[in-house]
């Protein structure tokens, strides 16, 4: 009997193009077909990957020599053929609004095949993040992109990884992969792998203990208890690169009133929340950025629960008799991500503020995020896998890039955000970054929450380690030895 092994996320895969969307869990089927040049490990370190080492020979140069054993699914052998492809299409200019990812990698102009397994990837400016950038840029071949096109090619992906496709099931929110047995790295214990959508937190918790779920995302932590009393079942958690804010719609006739924004600010109470909706599954934040990450200035603080003073800024803001305000959530994409709606809600009615909670699906929700078309304001998180702030600054703050639907722009954060982007000098970097942060925390186009803490809920038959990047690669999952 072949191990079958599935995993519930809360939302199903927006498309299988793996350049044409921003989601985790999306990413998270994806890297079970595709591979990078580098990724990182356990221990977040960047390691060989299709790539088996590379050379800096100056700072716009970079080669890598490819391995000589991969093979993508359909067939064909890796070559310089297809990374010169794959980067290439996600830096052409023509595909920046399609490809929401495209900003990390724009410091890359072209690839230069030095021979069937070397590549030369120019640059048009020193980045000292491309490595991190590059561990999530999948590899996808040259000629099956073009004998398919791009819509089958975004239904029916074939890759190096561990795992291959075998079908989508869209309506029932259902992808279905099978081992790769030629994969490069050796076989997985898994020979079946399936990913399910299942928005409702009590619904996957239903799935892990009649076993039909092996492996749930968007663990809720009230559950812990629960799910510990049954000897076929395990949690696994971790600090995770994921960070929850309120973005705000900065050109809106009523927040882009900075005083307001600072007023919703100081209404929050993310202690209670943490405490009450996560269990303690969550840090408070004092930027847009992790703790963990490269130049975060960890001087300066969280923004205070303060309550009187955000109804006398609400005051100064020529909201004395209140305000109403909409914020839309999504459904179940993160832990207990409505149920803190509700609790942000309740918080500001007592400060005078009224927050109309507007709940939709996934779908709809991230359509409209890619789309710019937020009203007010959205709760949502940004998962920056690179450990450096550059992801955020240039990518969320700059108008118009993709993920800016604050529609947010400050000349002077923008000139700091692109001048640590180009820099070498580390030093220089940090300074550069604790003033933007400074920027960030007067202007507030975002309302910074909390870093997730991911809790996993796990069937005890298999290994598996939670990784603070937040991705899962079912190839590291093995099955648990019995006695």
């Amino acid at each position: 009997m072949s191990e079958k092994f599935v995993i519930a996320q809360g939302t199903d895969a927006s498309t299988l193009d793996p350049f044409a969307h921003s989601e985790t869990t999306t990413s998270n089927i994806l890297l079970q077909v595709y591979d990078s040049l580098v990724k990182r490990n356990e221990d977040m370190e960047i390691v060989p990957h299709l790539a088996v080492e590379w050379e800096q020979k100056s700072s716009k140069e970079l080669v890598f020599h490819l391995r000589q054993d991969a093979v993508f699914h359909h067939g064909d052998q890796l070559t310089a053929e297809d990374v010169k492809f794959s980067i290439e299409r996600m830096v052409d200019p023509a595909n920046e609004e399609r490809f929401p990812p495209s900003g990390r990698f724009n410091s890359m102009t072209s690839v230069d095949i030095l021979d069937k397994y070397t590549v030369k990837v120019n640059f048009n400016r020193p980045d000292p993040n491309i490595l991190a950038q590059l561990a999530g840029l999948m590899i996808i071949s040259k000629g099956y992109f073009e004998s398919i096109g791009e819509e089958r090619f975004s239904k029916e992906p074939s890759g190096t990884g561990p795992f291959k496709f075998k079908q989508w099931d869209r309506e029932a929110g259902k992808v279905y992969l099978e081992r790769n047995v030629d994969y490069w790295g050796g076989k997985a214990d898994i020979e079946v792998l399936e990913f399910h959508a299942v928005p409702h937190g009590s619904d996957r918790i239903a799935g892990l203990i009649e076993g039909n779920i092996h492996l749930t995302a968007n663990f809720p932590p009230s559950e812990q208890e629960n799910v510990q009393q049954y000897e076929h079942l395990t949690v696994a958690g971790t600090p995770s690169v994921g960070v929850i804010y309120m973005g705000i719609n900065t050109n809106h006739e009523i927040l882009k009133n900075k005083t307001l924004r600072h007023a919703i600010a100081h209404g929050i109470d993310v202690n209670k929340f943490i405490d009450e909706e996560l269990l303690g599954c969550g840090y408070p934040l004092n930027g847009p950025v992790y703790p963990q990450a490269f130049g975060v200035d960890q001087d300066q603080k969280p923004i205070e629960y303060n309550p009187e003073k955000a109804k006398e800024l609400l005051k100064e803001a020529g909201y004395e008799n209140g305000v109403k305000v909409k914020l839309e959530v999504p459904d179940g994409r993160f832990t207990q991500d409505k149920e803190i709606a509700w609790s942000i809600a309740e918080q500001l009615k007592e400060i005078g503020i009224e927050l109309e909670v507007d709940v939709q699906p996934w779908g709809p929700f991230i359509s409209r995020f890619r789309d710019h078309k937020y009203d007010q304001m959205y709760y949502v998180g940004w998962g920056n896998f690179t450990f450096d702030p550059d992801e955020v600054y240039r990518n969320a703050f700059i108008h118009p890039k993709p993920w800016n639907p604050t529609h947010f722009h400050h000349e002077r954060l923008a000139e700091v955000a692109t001048e640590a982007s180009l820099s070498l000098d580390q030093d220089k970097r940090k300074t550069l970054y604790s003033e933007a942060l400074s920027i960030f925390r007067d202007e507030l186009p975002w309302i910074p929450l909390f870093q997730q803490f991911d809790l996993y809920g796990l069937n005890s038959a298999w290994n598996f380690k939670a990784r603070m990047d937040e991705f899962i690669y079912a190839f590291d999952i093995t099955k648990a030895k019995t006695e």
